[in-house]
């Protein structure tokens, strides 16, 4: 099972200026105006779904139904206790081809009270949470599992994703630190990292922990092996998350080169060619830029976000007629974001 960001959390068709691009500070063409910074699926954080609590003494997390026989004797079943029979059933509800999340979360808080000693069950309650983006109680629930055992990784990651999806960077970072100690050659770790750096304008350690991702993912072809996303999903994810870091130092150029490797890694994102946009614009290439948004428009012609920022690109060289079409087209689709355009075109 694969899960992302862009797949998993859908955000509005239309994002204001001020959401998940963080390092972008958008110059303003001749005119006024200032650039949609983002889209849905820009956002470079990778997550996979967590595995379900491992069920102790009851293999493969299955609950046995009999004994066997040794020596002409029935063998006693192994003992079960009560706490690992409903994290059992909660597995099962939760892994159903459709996931049964009330059974899931009544029996993972049944375990909790029969043994709130033992960190599986907030751990598979806070996974619960995190299927349904019910993060504020995910976050509850994962603290819970490290308060009675402070070194259950597997609380780690979805803790850090929460708490990201909440906009608690600070804290998701530390978390992050604290996973990178136990599994220092994960790259989703890094690259994650990267990303909240970025959201709280750390921008060297974004490019620092960029770099390191990239690293471990390997230039010369080496599988990523650590779960669930393709190697080259997560290199183009890094790569986009460099670009961002370089954006908010303004070195533009570094910013448009890591971009252009992220499009290049995954053609067909239109997020990091409309990221792309966004820098070249930065940095003064506004002819490069409309190539960009041209593009994104290619693999998303519905998408209103860049045909406006195409429209803006087309002001700053100066093009009113090409800048007036792309008015009229973005006005018969979301007449409210052409009203923004409006003032300049009089």
């Amino acid at each position: 099972m694969r899960h992302r960001i862009r797949s998993l959390f859908l955000l509005p068709a239309v994002v204001a200026a001020t959401c998940l691009w963080s390092g972008v500070r958008a110059q303003e063409p001749t005119g006024g105006g200032s650039l949609v910074r983002d889209i849905t699926g820009g956002a470079a954080l990778i997550f996979r779904a967590p595995k379900n609590p491992v069920v102790e003494a009851i293999a493969g997390g299955q609950i046995p139904s009999g004994g066997g026989k040794s020596k002409g004797k029935r063998t006693p079943k192994p003992p079960v206790r009560k706490q690992d029979q409903a994290i059992a059933r909660a597995n099962a509800a939760r892994s159903a081809p459709k996931p049964r999340y009330a059974e899931a979360e009544q029996q993972y808080q049944l375990a909790a009270q029969i043994a709130p000693d033992d960190a599986r069950a907030f751990a598979g309650l806070g996974n619960v949470y995190v299927d349904q983006g019910k993060f504020p109680e995910a976050v509850n629930a994962y603290k819970q599992a490290l308060k009675v055992k402070p070194d259950y990784q597997a609380a780690y990651l979805p803790l850090a994703f929460s708490l990201a999806r909440m906009n608690r960077f600070p804290e998701a970072i530390e978390v992050y630190q604290q996973t990178i100690k136990a599994d220092p050659s994960n790259p989703e770790v890094y690259n994650n990292l990267s990303f909240a750096y970025n959201h709280t304008e750390r921008y060297q350690e974004a490019v620092d922990a960029s770099v390191q991702a990239i690293k471990l993912l390997g230039e010369t072809g080496e599988a990523y092996t650590q779960g669930f996303q393709e190697r080259n999903e997560i290199r183009s994810y890094a790569y986009k998350n460099l670009g961002n870091a370089y954006n908010g130092m303004k070195r533009y150029d570094e910013a448009a080169n890591a971009l252009k490797k992220a499009a290049e890694i995954e053609p067909t994102n239109a997020s990091a060619h409309f990221n792309l946009g966004l820098t070249l614009y930065n940095a003064g290439r506004y002819s490069e830029a409309i190539e960009s948004y041209k593009t994104v428009l290619k693999l998303r012609p519905e998408l209103a976000q860049a045909r406006f920022n195409l429209a803006l690109s087309y002001f700053a060289i100066n093009d009113r007629k090409a800048a007036q079409a792309e008015y009229e087209a973005l006005n018969r689709t979301n007449p409210e974001l052409a009203k923004k355009l409006q003032p300049m075109i009089k």
